[in-house]
């Protein structure tokens, strides 16, 4: 996802003109791609990458840049403490989405920024044939089975405006998937083998989908010939009000 995502949410906060001492969280770090980014483009920044388990953010010898083990479900992240708040493919996957995501607001100063990357699949069972329409339409029955919400992304933008925040700009982003090159595309293919492949046997053994059509769903997302429309996410940027 780094390698599929980093490029639109580096462009993101760039055009948010954070200041140099600014005091960045970056929440659900994974190997901590952004969070080391901004420690390197703002030298003068303080920068913490968090999650659940930080032992996967990549090795690095950043002055600026520590790490904190958070449960976004369970641990106050305190109030009006960062400049900056982060976080890629984490909210629609919490069933208390809503109150974890009022509490990254509140942590977030007067004038502070909040970018999101969330899934937005409301595009995606519209084509580009019959049978991926029904594939993505079977595992969106899945996923709200698990309490996910896959379509977060799409109505993230309409509660930060109920919220009071300001300058919201939104951006829905549907990659192409292409299983070869190093690219996006490629990128996002490969994490939608690696994820389908691991859910196999709850998508099976729920009755959500047969294996034959997880296997030619699989054959698709891993031709490298194909160039076939992936899932969508909404990245979002927004702004707390400094009065």
């Amino acid at each position: 996802m780094a390698l599929a995502h980093d490029p639109d949410t580096f462009a993101t906060i760039e055009r948010l003109d954070l200041p140099r001492n600014a005091h960045c969280l970056d929440i659900g770090a994974g190997r901590g791609s952004v969070a080391i980014w901004l420690a390197e483009t703002l030298p003068d920044a303080q920068v913490t990458a968090s999650d659940l388990d930080v032992t996967s953010v990549r090795e690095n010898s950043l002055s600026n840049l520590s790490l904190k083990e958070i449960d976004l479900q369970n641990d106050d992240l305190g109030s009006e403490l960062y400049d900056l708040v982060h976080c890629r493919a984490v909210l629609c996957f919490l069933p208390i989405r809503t109150e974890v995501l009022s509490n990254i607001l509140k942590s977030l100063k007067p004038g502070g920024a909040f970018v999101a990357t969330e899934m937005d699949f409301r595009r995606i069972a519209s084509g580009p044939s019959r049978f991926w329409a029904t594939f993505w339409t079977a595992y969106l029955e899945f996923t709200a089975s698990q309490g996910w919400d896959l379509e977060f992304g799409a109505r993230l933008p309409g509660f930060l405006a109920k919220t009071g925040f300001a300058e919201i700009d939104a951006r829905h982003i549907q990659p192409v998937l292409n299983h070869s090159g190093k690219t996006a595309g490629a990128a996002e293919a490969q994490t939608w083998s690696l994820t389908l492949a691991t859910l196999a046997p709850q998508l099976i053994g729920g009755g959500f989908m047969t294996e034959s059509m997880l296997s030619e769903a699989l054959s698709i997302i891993r031709n490298s010939k194909a160039w076939t429309a992936g899932p969508g996410f909404m990245i979002t940027s927004a702004r707390r009000p400094v009065e």
